[in-house]
C-alpha cells in the first residue's frame, strides 16, 4: 500500500490579494519541496480618481432604508401604544386623522 503524502498549505490573506502555497513535508514534518503555489489579486475597490470608496453608494442607501424603517416602526409601536392606553380608536379612519 502506498503511503500517504504528507504536505501543508500555507496561506498569506492581504487586503488586495490571497497568496497560498502547498508544501511538501518530510517524515519529520519539515518542509521540503513546494508543491504548488499561486496568488489571487482582486481589484482596490476604491475610485482610482480620488481614492473614494466604491460602496459609499450603497452603504448611504441602507442606512436612508434603515431610519425609514425604524421610523414606520416607531410610528407603529406608537399608535398600538396610544390604541392600548384608550387615547386613539382603533378604527383605520380615526387612525388616519391622527396620522395627518
Amino acid at each position: 500500500m502506498a503511503q500517504s503524502m504528507r504536505y501543508r498549505l500555507a496561506l498569506d490573506l492581504g487586503s488586495t490579494s490571497l497568496g497560498w502555497a502547498m508544501i511538501r513535508l518530510d517524515d519529520a514534518d519539515a518542509p521540503c519541496a513546494v508543491i504548488k503555489a499561486g496568488v489571487r489579486i482582486f481589484s482596490d475597490g476604491r475610485n482610482p480618481k480620488d481614492g473614494s470608496s466604491l460602496a459609499v453608494t450603497r452603504r448611504e442607501a441602507r442606512a436612508t432604508q434603515r431610519r425609514r424603517d425604524r421610523l414606520l416602526k416607531r410610528k407603529a409601536r406608537m399608535m398600538t401604544t396610544l390604541i392600548a392606553h384608550g387615547f386613539s380608536q382603533s378604527s383605520k379612519q380615526s387612525a388616519k386623522r391622527l396620522k395627518h
